[in-house]
């Protein structure tokens, strides 16, 4: 079997071959050296991942619930899941994530009588901005919302959110490095599952696609994305 991208291998047991014969071979595929703790560092960053999002999973028990951001870490890929799931809800409702909202409905709508004489129009925009802000902040964490409190409108927040989690051009650079030396120093551990290994490689290929690695050469030919 000639070497290529790791990617390219089938994780999976193949027919006729159980998990334990499975992890030999990937154990064969990555060799296990002594782990430096700085290594042990990256592999708990790299569980710490996986834990915040099955913790997201297990908060989001229905299929009308956002998928829920716990930690601004993990915000790429919460980025992504969360633009999937309003417009699967409906299509329109993202505009109001990308335009700010008419103050002027605002002022009307704070009385009763006053909404009752809006246009329907603007009845509609001021209901669907309602909407789009309870879906977002339903999305958040209470730690994390509390930091955004401020925020009173859909756009506000989510720009805000997109400033904190994307960060500046430091911020990723830094969280591009680290996951570049994640890929690097992967490699499979002692008593690990064959399925756990996986779960961690692929978890990693995602976030690494998430911040950009696009074309980035893995030194066997291949790329990451």
């Amino acid at each position: 079997m000639s070497c290529t991208s790791p990617w390219d291998w089938s994780m999976d047991p193949q027919p006729g071959q159980d998990q334990t014969s499975a992890a030999a071979w990937a154990r064969s595929m990555f060799p296990q050296p002594a782990i430096s703790a700085s290594q042990w560092a990256l592999v708990f960053n790299q569980s710490q991942s996986i834990q915040n999002l099955l913790i997201s999973e297990s908060e989001t028990d229905s299929n009308n619930r956002p998928p829920k951001l716990n930690h601004m870490n993990d915000f790429p890929s919460w980025k992504s899941r969360f633009h999937t799931y309003v417009q699967g809800q409906s299509t329109e409702l993202w505009t109001c994530f990308i335009n700010a909202i008419n103050p002027n409905l605002e002022v009307a709508a704070s009385t009763s009588a006053g909404y009752a004489n809006m246009l329907e129009d603007d009845k509609k925009a001021y209901d669907l901005e309602k909407k789009a802000f309870a879906t977002l902040t339903q999305a958040l964490n209470k730690y994390i919302y509390h930091q955004f409190s401020y925020c009173k409108d859909t756009k506000t927040l989510w720009d805000a959110l997109v400033a904190r989690g994307e960060g500046n051009v430091a911020t990723r650079k830094s969280r591009h490095d680290l996951l570049k030396k994640e890929f690097e120093s992967f490699q499979f551990l002692e008593n690990e599952t064959l399925n756990d290994m996986t779960t961690r490689f692929y978890h990693l290929i995602s976030e690494m696609c998430a911040y950009g690695f696009f074309g980035y050469s893995t030194g066997y030919g291949e790329q990451v994305c």
